[in-house]
């Protein structure tokens, strides 16, 4: 019997060098694709510099309405024409343009190989799971992406524009220009999208804390002062150090939080609906 559980054990391990393997493999080929394309992952990364929230909402306005003489297209003009601070991206030497270059390569890399990797995660888990534990998986690892992506999403189109546009237009009117390192923004980028993704799982760590009985919804809803002092606490820490960042993050947080007492809720109500 120890023989058997110790060959059990090392198949495991065996599966689950298999799977790293894989994974790396992968991640290893969507870096050098993402090397191949740099350009559009530059072009991608710097958007939140070069185009404005004020200019993207236009943008979208005239996309969406596009009607001469309304009020919406009043309002378009209106963000068209609101002044905004000019950002250029630099590289102050070869080495600064090397760690750019390869910050964005493995940032989208990383992201392309995502779904190999978390197949080969769920491949390695979905066996030991119970034939009821399997029926909540997948439902609970998409809702994990969804809630992620909305994050990203987040962060990508009005956090970054409004952080970027903030920090250039400070001291603008004793005559600081812009002139910004590109190695330094691309690391500030991917951080700040990163901590918003990963933020953004809060209500599923509320649901899941509720779920296996470390504190239910009411709980919850009698924290909530304490909560929300250390959600900007934690937004502080997770987000560069500017008060407008920690606010675009702790007022969604809250938001979230709300949201995460409800599903809390339901959490803790599915054994009694099942019974």
């Amino acid at each position: 019997m120890a023989s058997d559980a110790s060959m059990s054990f090392l198949d495991h391990l065996e599966e689950l060098r298999r799977r790293i393997i894989i994974s790396l493999i992968a991640i290893t080929i969507c870096i050098l694709i993402s090397l191949w394309f740099k350009d559009p992952a530059v072009e991608i990364i710097r958007r939140p510099v070069d185009i404005p929230l004020n200019v993207q909402l236009a943008n979208w306005i005239d996309r969406s309405v596009g009607s001469n003489g309304s009020f919406m297209a009043f309002l378009s003009i209106a963000l068209k024409a609101k002044a905004a601070s000019t950002v250029q991206l630099n590289k102050t030497g070869a080495g600064e343009a090397i760690m750019a270059f390869l910050k964005i390569a493995v940032t989208f890399g990383v992201l392309l190989a995502s779904p190999i990797v978390l197949y080969q995660a769920w491949a390695f888990v979905f066996p030991a799971l119970t034939q009821q534990e399997r029926k909540f998986a997948l439902p609970l690892f998409l809702i994990i992406v969804f809630f992620f992506l909305v994050g990203v999403v987040f962060a990508y189109f009005i956090v970054l524009p409004v952080v970027v546009q903030f920090a250039a237009g400070l001291f603008a009117n004793v005559g600081v220009g812009n002139l910004w390192s590109i190695d330094r923004y691309v690391g500030f980028a991917t951080n700040m999208l990163l901590a918003f993704g990963v933020a953004f799982e809060l209500p599923i760590v509320m649901a899941f804390l509720s779920r296996i009985g470390v504190i239910n919804a009411q709980g919850f809803r009698e924290r909530q002062r304490y909560a929300i002092m250390f959600i900007f606490v934690a937004a502080a820490l997770l987000t560069p150090a500017d008060l407008l960042s920690m606010l675009l993050m702790a007022i969604p947080l809250i938001l979230l939080y709300q949201l995460g007492i409800f599903l809390a809720f339901l959490a803790e109500q599915e054994p009694e609906s099942n019974a």
